[in-house]
């Protein structure tokens, strides 16, 4: 089995650590592991894509995804979800859309208008096998008092939904291992996303 997934969000989102996190994750249950991070960006709050590739040593040869074969594209700002269509299309991509939007400053300077959470999905469609938008970062502040831990929502209903094929034992390891200063929050936001995938 070979598995391809792309994380994008913005600068400060923490789409590197979830990497990390599901890459560890990957890797405990004897996984061939590979990914890049392009996040020379961040630092000015642009795009950050990154890549996870697993499956046997055979089957992932290179850390990057080609264009139109990711299997699932975790996007934690929408409209990255947008600039991520290059690596899907409609019979492979599922796309788990974060419905929190963080405008870009030269949207507001230049009085350019930010599609809302419709036209996104619109946009989107043609390259998408299913689309599941929520608001994780509403959740996160709302549960635990931090957006952050929208992230590990999203990552539990992506493993609650079996659209992330690994199992919640090695994800809840490799949180730990991750993020161990906030351990207990990340696994309870863990525990939610994951609870919300299964009733989906």
């Amino acid at each position: 089995m070979k598995f391809d997934l792309m994380l994008t969000g913005v600068g400060g989102e923490g789409v590197l650590t979830t990497q990390v996190m599901i890459a560890r994750a990957a890797n405990i249950e004897g996984h061939y592991v590979r990914g890049v991070q392009l996040h020379g960006l961040a630092q000015r709050g642009g795009g950050i894509p990154t890549f996870i590739r697993f499956g046997s040593e055979k089957e992932v040869s290179s850390p990057g995804i080609m264009q139109a074969n990711a299997n699932l594209i975790l996007a934690f700002e929408p409209l990255e979800a947008v600039r991520a269509t290059y690596y899907a299309r409609k019979e492979k991509t599922v796309f788990v859309v974060n419905d929190s939007p963080l405008v870009p400053i030269y949207a507001g300077l230049f009085n350019t208008p930010y599609p809302n959470m419709n036209e996104i999905v619109e946009r989107i469609r043609p390259f998408a096998q299913q689309i599941h938008v929520f608001n994780a970062t509403h959740l996160g502040k709302e549960k635990f008092g931090s957006t952050i831990f929208g992230n590990t929502i999203l990552v539990g209903f992506v493993t609650g939904t079996k659209l992330l094929p690994l199992k919640a034992n090695s994800l809840r390891e490799a949180i730990e291992a991750t993020a161990p200063r906030e351990k207990e929050k990340n696994i309870k936001a863990f525990e939610l996303g994951l609870q919300l995938g299964k009733e989906k």
